[in-house]
């Protein structure tokens, strides 16, 4: 029953306990599909009692994944509020970096005029 790939992730970060969740909710699918197989009236009744206690427990993970996920979304949305000031700083270099490279150029346009002028009058 348990669940590889669609939401693995590393240690520490939750992945364990959706683990848990993914396969919790294979067991509720698998005790629905017993029901078929059960003999009698009293069999039907001990599966789906199992089946309510196992899908209390869906709903627990759930919940804690649910505050598990906000505040991974949280953390990571600090972080992007966070990058934003040393991207803003980066632009601003870059238009003081451009801002430098036009002076650059202006100068290098007089410098190309002035070979220019110098090269007529040597020749």
């Amino acid at each position: 029953m348990s669940g590889k790939g669609d939401m693995s992730a590393g240690d520490g970060d939750g992945s364990d306990l959706r683990t848990m969740h993914r396969d919790l909710i294979a067991l509720v699918r698998r005790l629905e599909e017993s029901l078929d197989n059960a003999r009698d009236a009293a069999a039907v009744a001990a599966i789906t009692e199992q089946m309510v206690e196992v899908n209390a427990r869906v709903t627990s993970t759930g919940r804690v994944l649910l505050a598990t996920q906000t505040e991974e979304i949280s953390r990571r949305a600090r972080a992007v509020s966070e990058a934003i000031p040393a991207i803003e700083r980066e632009i601003e270099d870059l238009q003081r970096f451009e801002h430098l490279v036009r002076g650059i150029a202006g100068v290098l346009d007089a410098a190309d005029e002035a070979i220019r002028v110098a090269t007529m009058v040597c020749r």
